[in-house]
């Protein structure tokens, strides 16, 4: 134990919750911007839980991404998996439009949770249509 490692306090562990929290937010800045609407999206997952989020950052801040992925593997399980995928695909499109670093983040964390495409294919058409508002022009 070095001579200042009492000052750094405990590291932060994940709940589901934080690592929910943890995968948005990598799936938010995927892209380099993070704009006002995200931000609102994340408020909504979170509803009001500034604990999560204190987390989330803490653990984002300790570890590298993609590394933050395999810590939000070991929190979640299969359900936890499918939601928190169904949610990552929605924050990512919920501009209309899909880009490339959010796809690969999205790729990366399918394959981390071992969730196949038959399942996500639904999911993922939903959340086509429900994001395609161009259907209303």
């Amino acid at each position: 134990m070095g001579l200042f490692d009492r000052l750094a306090g405990k590291p932060a562990e994940l709940t589901p919750k934080s690592a929910l929290v943890l995968s948005a937010i990598t799936i938010i800045a995927a892209d380099g911007v993070i704009e006002e609407s995200e931000i609102n999206d994340l408020a909504k997952i979170v509803r009001g839980d500034r604990k999560s989020i204190d987390v989330a950052m803490q653990v984002l801040k300790a570890n590298q991404f993609p590394g933050v992925i395999d810590l939000v593997a070991q929190k979640l399980d299969e359900k936890q998996k499918i939601a928190t995928l169904a949610i990552l695909c929605d924050l990512a499109m919920a501009d209309g439009v899909l880009a490339g670093e959010e796809k690969t983040v999205l790729q990366m964390y399918m394959d981390k949770f071992k969730i196949s495409e038959e399942t996500m294919k639904p999911i993922i058409e939903a959340i086509a249509i429900k994001n395609d508002f161009s259907v209303f022009n």
